[in-house]
């Protein structure tokens, strides 16, 4: 979605609520939730009711937005700043809302793209490790980060070591200290973007430094999935995937 258009939206809450339903992000009950009766009608302005069993719920039930106390706007809002790439900490500032609550949507969207690709036994992994190499391979006209390094399609490998930021026990950088191609075979095979997705990288994991290493698979997830959509409207995919992930 353009900006000039997500203004037309956001003026409005009811438009914002709309356009949240029109895409599957609020849901939409047309039954009871509980004793699948049809009777159901608005009461207190911001709750359903269900006069066959009495039961009541918010119109945000089942849907990201009952984790967070904010507008639809706001919300709209909050997306659009992590398309373009706004850290959690200038969203927070630009929108006036708790940082808290901006870094909470933000991991939720990485949480999404990553399509729980992510397991455990990786977190644990890293965590533990001093350092981490991961490979990179290419299907399908896309590149794709493989976290076990054992892909024989790998064409190149990035190593990161982890250390301790200064006066922080809790809180680590992140650099690539090794970028090289793994084997000879592959070197003469490379696709033609694929030094494009290395600064495409770079540029990007400059920007997670600072940041806790355990999130370092859905930053590389995140970085993934917006250079192979770079040609799509990644606004409305990403409301896509949050409208069946949730």
């Amino acid at each position: 979605m353009k900006l000039s258009e997500l203004l037309l939206i956001i003026q409005d809450e009811k438009k914002s609520e709309d356009y949240l339903r029109s895409v599957g992000i609020l849901k939409t009950f047309s039954n009871c939730p509980r004793c699948n009766g049809t009777s159901l009608g608005m009461i207190r302005g911001d709750r359903w009711k269900c006069y066959k069993c009495k039961t009541e719920w918010t119109r945000r039930k089942d849907s990201l937005l009952s984790l967070v106390r904010i507008k639809y706007s706001e919300f709209l809002l909050c997306l659009k700043l992590f398309e373009l790439e706004i850290t959690a900490d200038e969203a927070a500032s630009q929108l006036e809302l708790n940082y808290k609550t901006i870094l909470l949507l933000y991991r939720y969207f990485r949480e999404v793209i990553s399509g729980n690709k992510i397991s455990d036994s990786m977190e644990k992994k890293l965590l533990v490790a001093r350092s981490e190499k991961i490979g990179i391979y290419y299907e399908g006209s896309k590149f794709h980060f493989d976290f076990e390094n054992i892909n024989p399609r790998n064409i190149a490998s990035i190593e990161f070591d982890r250390s301790k930021v200064t006066n922080s026990a809790a809180i680590f950088e992140t650099s690539i200290i090794i970028l090289s191609t793994m084997t000879t075979k592959h070197l003469f095979k490379q696709p033609p973007t694929f030094q494009t997705f290395l600064r495409f990288v770079k540029e990007r994991l400059f920007k997670f430094r600072g940041t806790d290493q355990k999130y370092l698979f859905q930053y590389l997830m995140e970085i993934e999935f917006r250079f192979n959509n770079t040609k799509v409207d990644t606004y409305d995919l990403l409301g896509s995937l949050i409208s069946k992930n949730f």
